[in-house]
């Protein structure tokens, strides 16, 4: 048993590496990618002028007045040095270049997401449960193979929540300092992730005041993180991030504004209308998760958030807590890291397009709860009839086989996938291609008849 928890998870991410280096060139070319490399050739230039590594003329564009200086650039702009250092010239090779580093990236934070899993719940067939319905949600593999935005955001998420867990859990000069890279990371991608230390801070005030972390050596201890983390945080954030560089605190109040007040002048087709940014619903995000996530995954997220609360609720009764232990720490952090940027979104009224791929990088946070559901639920029925264990196992089962013949079938158009609360015909419903990956295949089938 013990060399099979150790061949079975190293034979899964072995496998799922194979297959992402075998098809990551199936995928298409969403027309942001270009705009992507644009804002990396910008920061390229203005980083040289900064320290004159290079003789490379990266663009003609200045970045303090280029139009879209206030994207992060964690992602675009070590991508521009690696095409560079590989001698990528045509423009084929450049975009397949960063598909398989979005897929590579993805795949390092699926291993990173199986120790956070393994780490909470202290079996692999758990965290090996909670990869796999990560890696076989049809959208986010699509969006793993091509999406520099998303994507990377998604993974440095992972990575924030696992940093999160460590420095709350164990305040220390280490575990702040990685907290600290994790934030500026997350943050010079895309600044909403802001959240991430604003979610810090809530749980450690809430420690602080409610759960008996008020002895004063936690207040020392907290005191002393806070003090390293806060600092390493910003420190990060400017350096990942050139158009900081100067004026920092300016440039990232008026980044922050700007972003949280974007004017999106498209159009969207949402339950049959085409409606215009502003009049977009609050409810579209939601609305949309619940039709494009496999139907099984939200069936055990909602079991786990009903079941978080019955031990929440006894803690508040015996002891005037919300947690007890470091895991119930951790599963409300995690409900935390998953509703805030959801509430923030809908709170702040932002407007949000294509879908909910702005939102992706919640959805680890989702998956962790709908593990936790199985979880629980299996807790319980341990002591019954055997056949309640072989229905929670059917029904997961049958859910993630059907979900992976979908994503077999129409590969690789597993972007515009809808499950089976997806009402009437899609195409006139929603949004598909919005970013037409599909054009890939349209063109292929045109040279295959023009003879």
């Amino acid at each position: 048993m013990k060399s099979f928890e150790k061949s079975a998870p190293l034979l899964f991410f072995s496998l799922y590496l194979v297959l992402g280096l075998l098809i990551y060139g199936d995928y298409g070319m969403s027309w942001d990618e270009e705009l992507q490399r644009t804002h990396g050739l910008v920061s390229a230039k203005y980083v040289d002028e900064w320290v004159n590594y290079t003789e490379e003329v990266y663009t003609w564009q200045d970045l303090p007045t280029y139009e879209h200086r206030f994207y992060g650039v964690w992602f675009s702009l070590p991508a521009v040095w690696l095409e560079k250092a590989l001698g990528l010239e045509s423009f084929r090779a450049q975009f397949r270049m960063r598909h398989l580093l979005v897929f590579l990236i993805f795949w390092s934070s699926t291993l990173l997401f199986y120790r956070l899993l393994k780490e909470r719940f202290r079996h692999w067939g758990w965290a090996l449960l909670g990869v796999a319905m990560l890696v076989l949600s049809p959208r986010i593999f699509a969006h793993s193979f091509y999406n520099p935005k998303d994507l990377p955001f998604l993974s440095l998420y992972i990575l924030g929540s696992y940093s999160l867990f460590r420095f709350w859990l164990s305040p220390n000069a280490r575990s702040a300092l990685f907290h600290g890279l994790a934030g500026g990371m997350l943050i010079s991608m895309r600044v909403t992730g802001v959240i991430l230390p604003a979610v810090t801070l809530f749980l450690i005030g809430v420690d602080l005041l409610f759960n008996k972390r008020g002895e004063l050596h936690w207040y020392k201890k907290y005191a002393l993180g806070l003090f390293i983390y806060l600092p390493a945080t910003a420190f990060f954030t400017v350096l990942f991030w050139p158009y900081l560089w100067e004026h920092p605190w300016q440039h990232f109040l008026d980044t922050f504004d700007t972003m949280s007040q974007y004017a999106w002048g498209g159009k969207v087709i949402f339950r049959g209308q085409l409606l215009p940014g502003e009049a977009i619903p609050w409810y579209y995000i939601p609305f949309w998760m619940g039709i494009s996530i496999p139907v099984v995954y939200l069936l055990w997220t909602a079991c786990g958030l009903v079941l978080l609360f019955p031990p929440a609720g006894n803690n508040l009764l015996h002891h005037l807590r919300l947690w007890d232990n470091d895991e119930q720490r951790k599963d409300w952090g995690m409900l935390g890291l998953l509703l805030a940027p959801l509430a923030a979104i809908i709170v702040k009224h932002s407007i949000v397009y294509d879908g909910w791929r702005h939102l992706f990088f919640i959805y680890p946070c989702l998956v962790y709860l709908a593990v936790y559901g199985v979880y629980r639920l299996w807790a319980l029925v341990a002591d019954k009839h055997a056949g309640w264990r072989y229905a929670l196992i059917g029904i997961t089962a049958l859910g993630m086989v059907n979900t992976a013949w979908f994503m077999v079938r129409y590969h690789p158009h597993q972007n515009v996938y809808f499950n089976e609360l997806a009402p009437g015909d899609q195409l006139q419903q929603y949004d598909l291609d919005y970013w037409g990956l599909s054009y890939k295949q349209a063109f292929e089938a045109l040279a295959r008849i023009d003879n």
